[in-house]
């Protein structure tokens, strides 16, 4: 019963959470398909040298939208809604500016280019492509903020709508631009900026809802909370930031090495990306999912539900994994086809080069979730360290021989050998001391703390009733107060059994934690109903009546409905 609140809010978020993160997935792969099939290996290849521009606007997106919503989750957790809208209008401040300062790469699009590896024999088409994608940066850098903000916000199913309004906009647009106008590879960056301003359009629309407890406004941010969204967000930005500076590394080693065969080599890479972009993406919506619920149970110092959110991730990451193996290693060829290489390159090196790839899935996903894990409970520096090193620093240092010497199979296996490393060095910081206490230690609770879970039923009124009058007593609690906290919790109970339940609901369950808090007693309350104040049905005027006094006898109440629960908190 203790982890079932964990279970079922990690489920819900992971199912949402890797809809929205196959998104840009699934526009990247559609527009890779489309641009290899329709303008052929050369558009193929300048969207693979496009790509550090796509993450580069998900590094700034994703490191002040993670960053600024780990602070938010946990004020959220701790009911403290002010401080948790500050910080998220600060965030908006924040990625707006940051968007709009993108622009600057219009003005020196030339030396951009050189920078990206584009070749003359490439440069035509990197400029259709990739003038609409710098114009749009703004847009890309808040979808990704957008996104996290209302996953926290408790509505993880719109930010995985805006993801279905994104792919189903740019896939329409891609076939209407590109096969009916004939705009070739500038009608695939047209459609994608589209989709991608649609798809903010739908996020901001959250915000506009009643039940919505962040408020969308812009303030100016301090210097402390830019400090707290880098330090806090980097773990898990970065990685977009070092794919990005490695695909240009190995573009250029590509280029350099590949003689006749150098653009066929990146295009073949660009294959080998895309593919590689469902297995990101779902260790990526786990990785989400875990952050966004982490960050409330850090906010209720819940080391239990931390650790049981951790091992679902975990579980998801290795099953994935499997499943995502197995496909690579029986179709390979087909797979490579499907972009429109020549028969032989697809049944040939591409295909070789995608088996060989997808034995490092399995340890991707590993190291991914545990980073994540460390990043959303505060080890942002070790997260950070182990991100660099993956993404990077190992990925430059193992990858320059064997790409220059067997091109796109060296590519491979550099991933490979980088994600051994890096999951042999995780096991070893896994093992020491400081990470098997850390998660304790900063969940200890000064004060006395009770909780404990119950099936919604009129059964559970004894069994409730006697286990707080055994803990008032054991406090040495007043009476009065006992019989109070008593009272709060029957009539509440009896509540969500008249008026939240919905018809075959199963699996219902109620949490009541009792805590000392600053020389106060709080009453914490939560349940898996449906969304449901007691505070405002219209019961008839007993239920009225008592709900007023319950009210008036608290200092303070306050209700939310936050994750997938609903949250009444009480100062007694």
């Amino acid at each position: 019963m203790e982890t079932k609140f964990a279970k079922s809010a990690y489920k819900h978020f992971l199912f949402w959470g890797v809809c929205t993160s196959l998104a840009i997935t699934v526009c990247t792969i559609v527009d890779a398909l489309l641009v290899g099939n329709l303008v052929g290996s050369n558009g193929l290849a300048v969207t693979n040298l496009s790509t550090p521009v796509f993450l580069t606007y998900a590094l700034f997106g994703v490191t002040v939208g993670v960053g600024a919503n780990v602070c938010i989750g946990k004020h959220l957790g701790a009911s403290e809604l002010e401080e948790a809208n500050r910080v998220f209008q600060s965030q908006l401040t924040t990625g707006l500016a940051i968007g709009l300062f993108c622009w600057v790469t219009l003005l020196f699009r030339g030396p951009f280019f050189s920078v990206l590896g584009v070749t003359e024999t490439l440069r035509p088409l990197a400029e259709r492509y990739l003038t609409v994608v710098l114009a749009a940066a703004p847009i890309f850098v808040m979808y990704h903020i957008l996104s996290a903000s209302v996953r926290t916000d408790s509505d993880p199913a719109l930010a995985s709508l805006a993801s279905g309004v994104v792919i189903v906009t740019n896939l329409g647009l891609d076939l209407f631009f590109m096969l009916v106008l004939r705009w070739g590879i500038f009608g695939a960056s047209a459609s994608l900026c589209v989709a991608e301003t649609l798809g903010v359009a739908v996020l901001l629309s959250h915000f506009f809802k009643k039940r919505a407890l962040l408020k969308l406004r812009l303030r100016l941010p301090a210097w402390e909370d830019v400090k707290n969204f880098v330090v806090n967000g980097f773990g898990m930005g970065s990685a977009f930031f070092f794919q990005g500076v490695v695909m240009l590394a190995f573009n250029t080693m590509l280029i350099r090495t590949g003689g006749a065969q150098a653009e066929l080599n990146v295009a073949v890479y660009g294959v080998l990306y895309s593919i590689s972009m469902v297995p990101f993406a779902l260790f990526d919506g786990a990785s989400n999912a875990l952050a966004t619920i982490i960050s409330f149970f850090l906010g209720e110092s819940d080391a239990q539900s931390i650790r049981t959110v951790y091992r679902q991730a975990l579980r998801f990451a290795v099953i994935s994994s499997a499943v995502i193996i197995a496909i690579c290693q029986l179709f390979a060829g087909s797979l490579a086809a499907l972009f429109g290489l020549p028969p032989e390159v697809s049944e040939g090196m591409a295909a070789l080069a995608i088996r060989v790839f997808s034995l490092s899935i399995l340890l991707s996903g590993v190291n991914t979730v545990i980073t994540a894990y460390w990043q959303a409970i505060g080890r942002a520096g070790l997260a950070s360290f182990i991100s660099l090193l993956r993404n990077f620093a190992v990925m430059l240092l193992f990858g320059f021989y064997p790409i220059s010497h067997y091109q796109i199979l060296g590519v491979s296996v550099t991933y490979g050998a980088t994600e051994l490393l890096c999951t042999v060095l995780l096991l070893v910081l896994l093992s020491l001391p400081r990470s098997r206490g850390y998660l304790d230690e900063i969940c200890a609770i000064t004060g006395r703390v009770f909780e404990s879970q119950y099936t919604i039923s009129t059964e559970s009124h004894e069994q409730i009733s006697g286990d707080l009058e055994r803990i008032c007593e054991e406090w040495g609690l007043a009476m009065g107060k006992t019989f109070f906290i008593q009272f709060i919790c029957e009539e509440l109970l009896l509540n969500i059994i008249k008026f939240g339940l919905k018809d075959g609901q199963s699996d219902r369950y109620i949490a009541i934690k009792l805590m000392e808090r600053e020389g106060e007693d709080v009453l914490r309350i939560r349940d898996n109903v449906r969304e449901f104040n007691p505070f405002e049905v219209d019961g008839d005027e007993i239920d009225n009546g008592v709900l007023t006094l319950i009210k008036k006898k608290t200092k303070q109440y306050d209700y939310q409905r936050k994750m997938i629960f609903n949250y009444l908190y009480m100062v007694l």
